[in-house]
């Protein structure tokens, strides 16, 4: 029997005596492990992967920890990601969400930084003054 494939079927039928058909078949496998074509496949699923870790990731707010998720798990980390909190900030005035380190609301123009450091009482109080009496 000569093995020129590397698979279970053919490991099963080898005869683990004769040495030569041990050493055939390993190196079948290897010339399976190192074929470029495979690698080309592993490199693009990868690619792919991280890309939509990062989409991801970077909806909600945690652009990195979607890049490490998807780079560890592939597609798998896309659920862990997708599942996860959103660190993404809403906006006090709009209520629409933004990125965690901004200062200024992308959707209304209003200033975070100062919208969240007012307590919800300022804001009533804020908005009655504006009304006439």
């Amino acid at each position: 029997m000569d093995p020129l494939e590397c698979s279970l079927t053919a490991l099963s039928k080898l005869d683990s005596s004769d040495i030569d058909a041990l050493m055939r078949m390993n190196q079948a496998c290897l010339r399976m492990l190192l074929d470029p074509a495979l690698w080309a496949w592993a490199t693009a699923f990868t690619v792919v992967s991280i890309a939509g870790g990062a989409l991801i990731g970077r909806l909600k707010g945690r652009m990195m920890a979607g890049i490490v998720w998807a780079a560890v798990l592939g597609p798998i980390g896309w659920i862990v990601i997708g599942l996860s909190r959103s660190r993404r900030v809403a906006c006090v005035e709009c209520a629409m969400p933004n990125q965690p380190d901004a200062s200024v609301c992308r959707h209304c123009g209003a200033n975070l930084r100062q919208s969240l450091q007012r307590t919800a009482r300022s804001r009533l109080k804020a908005g009655d003054s504006s009304a006439p009496p």
